[in-house]
Order: C-alpha cells, then sequence, then structure tokens
C-alpha cells in the first residue's frame, strides 16, 4: 500500500516548526522606565519631580543647575531581551537589555548603552532610578538618562 504525503509535508513541517520555535508573548519578567532628563548650566529651574536627583547629579557636576524633564518611556522586558529606548526624539537613544533576574533577593542586572557612553552593567533592586550622566549635548543641554525596573504588573483576570 503507496500512502500519499506530498500534500501533507509542507503542513507537517510548518506544525513540528511551530511547536519547536519558543513562543514570544508578553514580556514577564520587568518592567523598565527610562527618563531622559536635561540639564544645563544656562539657568536654575528645576523641575519639581526632578530636585532629588538635581541634588545627587549635581555632587559630581556642580556646574549643572537647571535640569527639566524630557521623555519617559516604559517598555517590558524579558530576560535575554533588548529593546531601543527613544531619548530624544529622532535624535538619541538608548539600548536597555535585561541580563538577569534574581525573585529572591528582588534584583536584575541590565545593561544600558546610552549615547556617548559606553555600555554599562549593573545590577539593582527594584523602583530606584539610577541616573547617567552623559556627555551628549542637544541645543546646550546635557543629557541624563534615568533608568528604573520594577516588577511586571499582574495581568487582570478577564
Amino acid at each position: 500500500m503507496r500512502v500519499r504525503t506530498t500534500r501533507l509535508t509542507p503542513v507537517l513541517i510548518a506544525v513540528v516548526a511551530a511547536g519547536l520555535a519558543p513562543a514570544r508573548g508578553l514580556a514577564q519578567d520587568a518592567r523598565v522606565t527610562v527618563v531622559s532628563i536635561l540639564a544645563t548650566d544656562r539657568n536654575q529651574d528645576v523641575d519639581a519631580k526632578l530636585k532629588e536627583v538635581a541634588k545627587e547629579v549635581q555632587k559630581r557636576e556642580p556646574n549643572l543647575r537647571g535640569f527639566r524633564l524630557g521623555t519617559t518611556t516604559c517598555k517590558e522586558l524579558n530576560v535575554g531581551q533588548k529593546e531601543v529606548f527613544d531619548l530624544i526624539r529622532e535624535k538619541a537613544s538608548a539600548d536597555v537589555k535585561l541580563l538577569a533576574k534574581n525573585d529572591s533577593k528582588e534584583r536584575v542586572t541590565i545593561e544600558v548603552k546610552p549615547p556617548r557612553v559606553g555600555a554599562i552593567t549593573y545590577e539593582t533592586c527594584y523602583d530606584k532610578f539610577f541616573p547617567i550622566v552623559t556627555r551628549y549635548l542637544d541645543n546646550g543641554e546635557q543629557l541624563i538618562v534615568a533608568v528604573m525596573v520594577k516588577k511586571p504588573e499582574a495581568k487582570k483576570a478577564p
């Protein structure tokens, strides 16, 4: 008895390949927030939300007096996933990669590559901003990139 498999072969290959390929669903490991802050020595205006960050940055960069909020972007990432975060519209971006997650210590390891700075890898706890002062200038204002990692929000049941 002869079995015809010519029509079914492509379908079977597609079904088997789909079962073997890793499913890429919604990210569930961490929620990353990247904030761009623009600092200057031209004025002393500090956005109310940035007062604490301004104090910390001024310890190392005392000439920076004015701080204003730029863009804020949130994305959910899985371990091993890299995302691009726009900092200044179509001018500058940062790559952020979630390298590891330790739930027992509630810590994550991430790699951030802001403009004009090499890649920075660090371990952090949740809900704390880590500011990175770059050498990128936009209209005389210096770019500061602040990164925070949170646990992902729980999905609501339907």
